[in-house]
């Protein structure tokens, strides 16, 4: 009887470390690591550098320029393609709408995501994405120079 109970006890130890929770979790996919959180922009830059006020001082960090108000607002990417930006707590401008709506959709394989605004795309290519963190980069070209747009998002 005894060699039955150290049996038992011993494939239920066996049992039990043999389990591990991690390996028991899927590892999400892309829509579901963009959907799960909403984001906050933590960098923002263009290259070449770009005369952002026209005054004949190109720069290169937009981030730098953005107001303390700004700094909060975030992006909520949802499952049925919907994007929502948000001001945020505090709002530049009281007028503002405190939500705006647009559409998004996966591109190139998931790795590309078109971001349309307004009837205005945006497609943004996907550099970094984990639970934690996205970057992307989008390309726009004005007076025939392409400037090359780098997004930093971190989880809200």
């Amino acid at each position: 009887m005894k060699y039955v109970m150290f049996s038992l006890a011993l494939a239920g130890l066996l049992f039990t470390t043999s389990c591990n929770k991690d390996e028991d979790k899927p590892t999400p996919d892309k829509t579901g690591l963009l959907t799960a959180n909403s984001w906050v922009l933590k960098d923002l830059t263009v290259s070449p550098a770009y005369d952002w006020f026209g005054d004949g001082n190109p720069i290169t960090d937009i981030y730098a320029l953005f107001p303390v108000c700004a700094l909060d607002d975030f992006t909520t990417f949802q499952r049925d393609g919907k994007a929502i930006f948000n001001e945020g707590a505090s709002k530049c401008f009281a007028e503002d709408p405190d939500t705006r709506a647009a559409t998004w959709a996966w591109q190139e394989n998931e790795t590309v995501i078109a971001v349309t605004e307004s009837g205005e795309t945006e497609k943004w290519k996907v550099t970094r994405l984990t639970a934690t963190e996205l970057s992307a980069d989008y390309s726009a070209t004005e007076d025939g120079v392409t400037y090359t747009f780098s997004l930093s998002y971190g989880k809200k």
